[in-house]
């Protein structure tokens, strides 16, 4: 199989499987939103983030570390494997200790369920970030099909939980019922551990090992991408954070729902570049001109992938975010109130500036410049938290989702420039251009068909309305030349 057909293959996979992961993560939207109400999933919300803000620490950068040395050196995949799985436990233990521990002591968390839930959510993340480095061997491999099935398999168990907790169980006890949410990730992630070990472990054997010189190797390359990781994610979700602690547990509900939305689309842009990592890094050190062209086509895939969620989010905001989750998270002009449908409508722009500026941060990753995102993102992280600290108490959440638009932004800037300094290429806008005319041709027949759609079925048609945009834009890609001859006959192939 050629390259260029694995690459494809694995995204297409992994893109199929994430569709159905994020359709369940919506339909748990639903569910959470319905079962606890605004309020407790403000709460519900903060936990994640204010856990998920600090648990990238416990990520390191060692999955994508792991990628890149187990294709420089197959030989010794199990080697890697087992040193890498040693770390990502230590380390994990580590800062979730620090979580959960600060978790008691934080003023706002006293006498509330939030402590508690910080533990049972570090548990999860514990078990999926050892899944995480098991499955590293799956995308060395080019098996990412097995890994979006496992996830599918994991995200319905966990949707199965949740149904059973809010309508079966602890229908009429949400106070209970709340901390159960929680364990339906680590009945998931366990599950989607166990299903893991037993498929990898066909490739390459799965143990613990401890070479104290490698772990130093792993450790010191892994370091500056591990800190540029979290310095990210600060800028990514201190808003969360920071509405709910400035404007309350209300406001961070409904700027959660649509937070929720921009992170099931955003591990699409990230699958692609963990499927490209493995490519670009062999390319690159061939010293050739192929790595030009597999950027360029990134460039265009990540920008045909991104753009008609922007267009079709800012046209079916409203009824998108009444369908996942209740009518109180949606805007009523008439009385002053907006809700998260214009959240969403902000926050998707950062979606697509998300997805062609982590096609450089990979770039740097591969010429083993992951110490130059350090700067870049301390400078944006430090760049958000002003500002956010500036604008919440004033404006609210639709000033926090301009802020992460903005921040988007500084990201793209710099880190294209740095990819430059050290690398030698180009990007064409020829064809993102044609894609953005194709996915404007897209949003005009939404545009037409939106009132009488959504007058017949109700919210529902927003679901009617996105097949068929979704079936304009594929032909629009084709009549404005967007997709031709040669990316045709690179999926061929």
């Amino acid at each position: 199989m050629s390259v260029a057909r694995k690459i494809l293959s694995n995204t297409a996979a992994q893109v199929v499987g994430k569709g159905f992961s994020a359709v369940l993560s919506l339909v748990g939207v639903k569910i959470i939103t319905y079962y606890l109400g605004q309020g407790s999933y403000g709460d519900y919300s903060y936990v994640y983030e204010f856990f998920a803000l600090f648990a990238i620490i416990a990520d390191f950068g060692l999955f994508t570390i792991a990628v890149r040395e187990m294709s420089s050196d197959e030989k010794n995949i199990p080697k890697i494997l087992g040193n890498v799985l040693t770390l990502r436990v230590i380390i994990g233990l580590l800062v979730f200790t620090g979580i959960i521990t600060a978790g008691f002591f934080i003023p706002s968390h006293q006498g509330t369920k939030i402590p508690y839930a910080i533990m049972i959510a570090a548990t999860a993340s514990l078990i999926g970030l050892t899944n995480g480095i098991i499955t590293s061997v799956l995308q060395q491999k080019y098996k990412m099909q097995y890994d979006a099935l496992i996830k599918v398999i994991g995200k319905m168990v966990q949707i199965i939980y949740m149904l059973l907790t809010a309508f079966v169980f602890f229908a009429n006890d949400t106070s209970t019922g709340f901390y159960h949410l929680f364990w339906a990730g680590v009945i998931s992630s366990a599950v989607m551990l166990l299903l893991s070990i037993l498929i990898v472990s066909r490739y390459t054997e799965i143990r613990f090992r401890y070479d104290k010189v490698l772990m130093k190797t792993l450790l010191r390359k892994a370091a500056p991408y591990g800190l540029a990781l979290f310095l990210s994610n600060l800028y990514f979700r201190i808003d969360g954070v920071l509405i709910y602690n400035i404007r309350g547990k209300e406001e961070e509900g409904l700027y959660a729902v649509a937070v929720r939305m921009r992170e099931a689309l955003a591990l699409l842009p990230l699958f692609f570049m963990n499927a490209v990592l493995p490519t670009l890094t062999k390319f690159i050190k061939e010293k050739g001109d192929k790595y030009k062209r597999v950027l360029q086509y990134t460039f265009d895939f990540q920008f045909i992938l991104s753009i008609p969620f922007l267009v079709g989010g800012l046209l079916l905001a409203k009824p998108l975010i009444f369908l996942i989750s209740t009518p109180e998270y949606v805007s009523n002009v008439a009385q002053g109130f907006y809700g998260s449908d214009l959240a969403l409508q902000i926050i998707l722009f950062s979606f697509v500036l998300g997805s062609l500026n982590i096609i450089f941060n990979y770039t740097l990753i591969a010429i083993s410049r992951q110490a130059q995102l350090l700067w870049i993102n301390g400078a944006c992280a430090v760049f958000n938290l002003v500002a956010n600290l500036i604008v919440i108490p004033l404006y609210g959440f639709p000033a926090a989702a301009v802020t992460t638009v903005a921040s988007e932004i500084l990201v793209l800037i710099l880190v294209l420039t740095t990819a430059k300094r050290y690398l030698s290429f180009s990007i064409s806008l020829k064809r993102p251009i044609k894609t953005l005319i194709s996915a404007l041709m897209m949003g005009g027949v939404v545009w037409l068909l939106k009132e009488p759609m959504l007058g017949a079925l109700s919210e529902y048609g927003a679901l009617v309305l996105v097949v068929i945009g979704g079936g304009v834009y594929g032909i629009s890609l084709f009549a404005t030349r967007a997709i031709t001859k040669d990316i045709i006959m690179l999926l061929k192939r």
